[in-house]
C-alpha cells in the first residue's frame, strides 16, 4: 500500500497518509524516549525525520530503528 509522508514539526510527529484515507501519526519524542539515543544517534534519527521520513517511519515499524540508528550514527552529521 502506497503512502505519503511527512514530518509535523507543529506536533513533533511523523505522518503517514495511505491512498486509503488512512492516516498514521509516529510522536517521535516517544520513539526517542525508547530509544534513549547519543547524540550522534539523536543526529542521525533527526537527519531520517527531517530528509527520510518515510524510513524513519519504516524502521519505526518494523522495529529495526534502533540496530540501524546504532550502525548508522555519525553518518549524517554537522560539517565541520
Amino acid at each position: 500500500m502506497k503512502a505519503s509522508c511527512k514530518f509535523n514539526i507543529d506536533t513533533a510527529s511523523v505522518e503517514l497518509r495511505f491512498h486509503d484515507g488512512t492516516e498514521i501519526s509516529i510522536y517521535t519524542p516517544d520513539v526517542d524516549d525508547e530509544i534513549c539515543p547519543t547524540i550522534p544517534m539523536q543526529t542521525e534519527i533527526d537527519w531520517l525525520i527531517y530528509n527520510e521520513p518515510l524510513t524513519y517511519a519504516r524502521l519505526v515499524f518494523s522495529g529495526e530503528l534502533e540496530q540501524y540508528d546504532r550502525d548508522m550514527a555519525g553518518t549524517h552529521g554537522l560539517p565541520d
